[in-house]
């Protein structure tokens, strides 16, 4: 004879879990105005707890903000482990590639997916227009 037992955790024995997000961005454009000279982004651990293991931000420079439009240049680097809330910034000069001021960005946090995180659907953040993945709730963060 079989017995099954059966044991509800509270909330908070959940498994918690990190959550990176692209939490700023911003370009710095040449003397003339008409090009971009720099990109700085801000990759953050949304959650309090656990610490997110290293990873990676993706520059995306694009044609435009269509589904399917053509890079134009890519840059990237690895972002260090995060303790929950603890951010990065990360600076990269793209002045010799000479990209349009305007131009359409798409800037992900951890593209390859090594971070098992809250929510994996909002790591991401475009300039050109401005949008963002939303934060996690608490909840997600448990």
């Amino acid at each position: 004879m079989a017995v099954l037992i059966f044991v509800t955790l509270p909330a908070s024995a959940v498994l918690a879990m990190p959550d990176l997000i692209v939490s700023g961005a911003s370009l710095t454009r040449d003397k003339s105005g008409w090009f971009v000279e720099r990109i700085t982004v801000t990759v953050t651990n949304a959650c309090r707890q656990p610490t997110a293991g290293a990873s990676y931000v993706l520059v995306t420079f694009k044609e435009n903000d269509q589904s399917g439009a053509k890079g134009i240049y890519f840059v990237g680097s690895t972002v260090k482990a995060l303790k929950g809330g603890e951010s990065s910034i990360q600076t990269f000069d793209v002045s010799m590639k000479k990209i349009p001021a305007e131009t359409f960005v798409y800037i992900e946090a951890d593209p390859y997916k090594k971070v098992a995180e809250a929510n994996e659907s909002n790591n991401w953040r475009t300039l050109f227009p401005d949008a963002a993945g939303s934060g996690p709730t608490q909840d997600e963060c448990r």
